[in-house]
């Protein structure tokens, strides 16, 4: 069932860019902020586990990081023009979009790594990785969200 999920899931993110060029500005942004609370919830659990505040758990980190790593990919989608109503995003995500997408890239690169790194069973490595999906996403929000 896990695996049909997930297959389901990169499926629809697949067709994200298409389905986000015909969306209305509001929609894009509950797009955005659902992926965003998604991917927080998975990547908590994670880190929660990578800083021992809870207790590792392989079956469920392995899934945390399974989806994590897929719903990295979603938000830059729904960054659209205009999108920047009534949220977080600073208007230097457009201004500067280059930079922005250069974060994101990073973002998405480090979140990928994660399954792997609870697969290996090595700790040091896991909370590595951890840490490395961490500061990425501190670098975008430092530059690119509002507090």
């Amino acid at each position: 069932m896990k695996k049909l999920a997930i297959a389901a899931l990169v499926t629809a993110a697949t067709a994200l860019p298409a389905l986000a060029q015909h969306m209305k500005l509001e929609d894009q942004v509950k797009y955005r902020r659902a992926a965003y609370d998604l991917l927080g919830l998975n990547f908590g659990s994670l880190s929660a586990m990578a800083q021992d505040k809870k207790p590792f758990d392989k079956e469920e980190a392995q899934s945390n990081a399974d989806f994590a790593a897929m719903l990295a990919t979603v938000p830059r989608h729904f960054f659209g023009e205009g999108t920047d109503k009534n949220t977080k995003a600073k208007p230097e995500i457009w201004t500067h979009r280059a930079d922005f997408d250069a974060k994101m890239d990073k973002m998405v690169g480090e979140a990928q790594k994660l399954p792997a790194a609870v697969r290996s069973g090595d700790m040091a490595a896991f909370r590595k990785q951890v840490a490395d999906v961490g500061h990425a996403c501190k670098s975008c929000h430092d530059d690119f969200r509002a507090k």
